[in-house]
C-alpha cells in the first residue's frame, strides 16, 4: 500500500485515495547548435527541475477502500488546503511511503516542490466525488548575489557579497522511518532519549514500543 501525503510547514494530510499513478518528467537544458562544416552538435547543460504529476480522487463518502487516519473528510477540506498551500508561496513537501503486497516497506520519499498547478474535476453520476490532477515541480533553493558600495583610495566601488536564503525552521514534526524506535527519535530530535516517554505522551502513544513506518510524531 502507498501513501502519499502533502505537508507545508505544519499543516499536512494524507491523501484519501492513492493515485493510481504517477509520472515524473526529468530533462535537461541541452541547446542543439549548428557548427560550420560539421552540422548540428548537441551541447549538455544542467539537468531541468523534476516536475511529478498525478490525478487523485478526493470521494464524497467513505468507500472502503479510503485512508482516512484522522477520520473521513469531504473533498472541500482537501481543496480548501490545496489552496492555502497556492496562496503562501511557499514550497511544499511531497512525501511517499511504499509498502509491498507482503508489508515489505520498500524506499520512501520526501521531496521539497513548488505547486505549479492543480485542476478540480467533477464527473456525472459520481454526485459528491471530485478529482484532482497536480503538478508539482522540484524546489531549488536560489542563492543572490548582492553588491555593497565600499570606498578604496577616494574611488567608489562595488564589493560583492554572497547572500543566502534564511534557513528553515527546524522540523516539528517527524516520520517513523523503519527501524527507527522511540529512544533514537528523541536523541536525534530532541538532544535526549530519555524524553522517550515525554514523546510517546504527546503523541498519546500508550506503548512507547509500537510506532510504525509513516507514523507522523509531534516533536
Amino acid at each position: 500500500m502507498y501513501r502519499f501525503y502533502l505537508k507545508q510547514g505544519e499543516q499536512q494530510f494524507l491523501f484519501p485515495v492513492t493515485p493510481s499513478e504517477v509520472t515524473t518528467k526529468m530533462g535537461n537544458c541541452n541547446q542543439t547548435v549548428q557548427i560550420y562544416q560539421m552540422g548540428e552538435v548537441n551541447l549538455l547543460r544542467n539537468r531541468k527541475l523534476e516536475e511529478i504529476q498525478f490525478r487523485v480522487l478526493l470521494p464524497g463518502r467513505q468507500y472502503p477502500f479510503v485512508q482516512a487516519e484522522e477520520g473521513f473528510r469531504e473533498p472541500v477540506y482537501y481543496l480548501q488546503q490545496m489552496k492555502a498551500f497556492q496562496e503562501a508561496k511557499k514550497p511544499v513537501q511531497l512525501i511517499v511511503f511504499r509498502r509491498l503486497a507482503d508489508g515489505t516497506q520498500i524506499f520512501c520519499s520526501n521531496t521539497e516542490m513548488g505547486l505549479e498547478a492543480y485542476t478540480v474535476t467533477e464527473k456525472g453520476g459520481e454526485q459528491g466525488d471530485f478529482w484532482l490532477e497536480l503538478v508539482l515541480r522540484e524546489y531549488r533553493q536560489m542563492q543572490s548575489i548582492a553588491y555593497r558600495p565600499m570606498t578604496q583610495n577616494g574611488t567608489t566601488v562595488l564589493q560583492k557579497q554572497q547572500t543566502q536564503r534564511p534557513a528553515k525552521e527546524p522540523a516539528k514534526t517527524y516520520t517513523v522511518q523503519k527501524g527507527d524506535n522511540l529512544w533514537n527519535i528523541a536523541k536525534k530530535e530532541l538532544g535526549d532519549g530519555t524524553k522517550f516517554q515525554e514523546l510517546a505522551q504527546k503523541n498519546g502513544i500508550a506503548n512507547p514500543s509500537l510506532i510504525y513506518p509513516g507514523q507522523i510524531l509531534q516533536l
